[in-house]
């Protein structure tokens, strides 16, 4: 009999404990696969940041506004390309948690041109920039409602309370980088005449393109050396940087995301050891009669780890061939409820840790069950199941 028989028929003394096995350490490589494309999405804006965009903001706080007088300041910096305003609207559309999307009020010309990734018809892009209430809405967000160019919309504010209409001019695609199709914008104008006076001429932050993206650095030191001690300080920080602002804000669940899913390789460890200690002690004698026969420790500890690793193989299989469709399927059906996820949720970098993952763990929990299997003398062991 050779030594890949012999593992074989070992795996296949108990089928059903084998099966349940497999299936408990596929459904640990799904969940571990999902939580950690749960983490990658908080990072997709990030990772898809343009290089030569930078974002100044306030000093104090990511949500604190500043003067829209800054502008022209801010334009007479040396490297500055191109410049241009936005804030968070917080609208929602309907009386319903879920019909929440992104909304934002934007400077219609200059927009167009810092954010280039845009896709846009050109005689949609006039009647935008024409329509102080006129709205872009990307092409996912449409789709979302059935909206079509001309379609009144109206918007409950959140940060700026009452009832908001807008009316679709454009509807736009992207050609890359990270800014999603499922978003709403609009004309500052429209928002700004119809604030309280303390409340106008204040946006969230300027969105500066820059001529070289080396120099990056220098230009948000002059940028806030500008403002330094003015009432309202700035700081001017990279896309990704600003970016990753955000998700900082949320790091405390991605913390608490990332530690579940080491539980879960814990559990899947505990699972397979489980496994492999029963089946270890039922074969005592068996292993006893294999070291009698000449088979040495170290053979017998390799008979044991191969058992280990293809039930790690396994698991691993059927997590990675289940999980792409389930987890797709359902993210897909939680991101309808929040305005929408990317596509193509799951990295292949993300199934490829999975595996390894679960590998890893099957072979160290059968060390321990191993090292038991040869530190029993012979004679013991011949007695013990005789």
């Amino acid at each position: 009999m050779t030594f890949g028989r012999l593992v074989w028929r070992d795996l296949l003394r108990n089928p059903l404990r084998l099966g349940l096995t497999v299936l408990a350490g596929a459904v640990g490589v799904m969940a571990f696969i999902f939580l950690r494309t749960v983490v990658d999405i908080f990072y997709v804006g990030a990772e898809s940041a343009q290089a030569d965009r930078l974002v100044v903001r306030s000093k104090a706080s990511i949500t604190e506004e500043l003067p829209l007088s800054y502008l022209s300041r801010i334009q007479t910096v040396q490297g500055v390309d191109d410049i241009t305003w936005y804030g968070f609207f917080g609208g929602r559309y309907g009386e319903s948690q879920k019909d929440f999307f992104g909304s934002a009020y934007v400077d219609p010309a200059s927009f167009m041109q810092v954010f280039d990734e845009l896709v846009v018809p050109p005689e949609q892009v006039t009647a935008f920039q024409a329509d102080p209430c006129g709205a872009l809405i990307g092409k996912d967000l449409a789709a979302r409602y059935g909206w079509t160019v001309g379609e009144r919309v109206t918007l409950k504010g959140t940060i700026y309370p009452g009832d908001w209409t807008f009316t679709v001019r454009g509807i736009y695609d992207v050609s890359r980088g990270g800014l999603d199709t499922r978003s709403l914008f609009f004309g500052y104008r429209c928002l700004n005449e119809k604030l309280p006076e303390a409340r106008q001429d204040r946006i969230g932050a300027f969105m500066m393109r820059i001529e070289d993206p080396s120099r990056s650095a220098a230009v948000a030191t002059a940028v806030d050396a500008m403002f330094a001690n003015s009432p309202y300080p700035t700081r001017t920080e990279s896309e990704r940087a600003f970016t990753l602002g955000f998700i900082s804000m949320m790091s405390a669940i991605i913390t608490a995301v990332k530690v579940v899913s080491s539980v879960i390789l814990l559990i899947i460890l505990l699972v397979i050891g489980n496994t492999l200690a029963m089946s270890v002690r039922e074969r005592t004698r068996d292993l006893a009669t294999l070291r009698a026969m000449g088979f040495k420790s170290g053979r017998v500890v390799m008979l044991v780890l191969f058992e280990s690793l293809a039930i790690g193989l396994a698991s691993a299989g059927l997590g990675v061939l289940i999980a792409p469709p389930l987890v797709n399927g359902f993210l897909s059906v939680v991101g309808s409820q929040l305005g929408g996820l990317p596509e193509d949720l799951i990295q292949r970098s993300t199934l490829v840790l999975g595996a390894l993952a679960a590998l890893g763990v099957s072979l160290l929990a059968g060390a321990i069950p191993a090292v038991r299997a040869v530190r029993i003398p012979v004679a013991e062991g011949l007695r013990k199941v005789a």
